[in-house]
């Protein structure tokens, strides 16, 4: 993740060659769908997403002005196109899939900042998706002093400047954005996913995100942690008790180390019940 006072724009993720080989986030995140989700066709997505972008390049060819073309986009992405937050009882999980996002125009704040991220970035504007306290946004940079931080859930968009006389101590006193690229995104909507998923008792499907962050994150303490969670709902207690315990011994200071600790008494006490 890159942090931004707002003090300078930190393009070195575009040097890392690893980027070249991945396809954008976005594509990603939609077809990591198929892995919880064997059954599901992500084709009508694909092809949802390709005429957005192709409505994208026709009015980039009309409207060569930066400015004018992020209003132009906003507008079509929120008034034309009519993507919004969801007022509905949906289930968390499926707000947060991309596919769904699409096809209904409906979200999170997360899927509906990849999203129009995306479509930014197609567009040939300098987007990205932004944390501040917490909240998703995307954040737009026009120069390397000034642009937009746009709310994502209703497109409000918020226009800085950064004073000439600003220096790194006044930086640190604004808020701080972090702008994160890519991998980072990706890691984000399976985090976000995982736990959406752990809320609806889906078990399994929460296990799959595991696996897959795993996969880019290696033997992520927080990680294993949670898979030992999963595993035990999965009745596979041994195997739990294996990633708890590395846990423990990664993180012994974590706040919620005594509740852990007491979580692997209790598999070991079952195990011996049982023997």
């Amino acid at each position: 993740m890159t942090t931004l006072g707002f003090d300078e724009h930190d393009e070195s993720y575009i040097e890392d060659a690893y980027d070249d080989f991945l396809p954008p986030a976005i594509y990603r995140c939609i077809k990591a769908e198929a892995k919880w989700d064997p059954q599901i066709d992500l084709t009508p997505s694909l092809k949802i997403l390709t005429a957005f972008e192709q409505q994208i390049e026709t009015i980039c060819s009309q409207t060569r002005d930066a400015h004018d073309r992020l209003e132009q986009l906003l507008d079509c992405f929120y008034s034309q196109w009519l993507f919004s937050a969801s007022s509905l009882k949906v289930p968390e999980y499926k707000l947060n899939s991309i596919s769904y996002t699409l096809s209904m125009r409906s979200g999170t704040p997360t899927t509906l900042a990849i999203l129009l991220c995306h479509f930014l970035q197609h567009a040939k504007l300098d987007a990205s998706v932004s944390i501040t306290q917490g909240e998703v946004g995307i954040h737009v940079a026009m120069s390397d002093d000034e642009g937009y931080i746009v709310e994502p859930s209703s497109g409000q968009q918020s226009w800085y400047i950064i004073p000439e006389n600003t220096n790194e101590d006044n930086a640190q006193e604004q808020e701080p954005l972090e702008l994160i690229f890519e991998d980072e995104v990706y890691k984000l909507f399976l985090a976000q996913q995982k736990w959406s998923f752990i809320s609806e008792n889906k078990f399994g499907h929460a296990l799959t995100c595991v696996d897959l962050l795993m996969e880019m994150l290696g033997d992520d303490p927080y990680e294993r942690r949670d898979r030992g969670y999963l595993l035990n709902q999965l009745g596979c207690p041994k195997m739990a008790r294996d990633d708890l315990q590395f846990f423990v011994d990664e993180c012994p200071d974590d706040p919620a180390i005594e509740v852990i600790q007491h979580q692997i008494e209790e598999l070991e006490d079952n195990h011996k019940t049982h023997h």
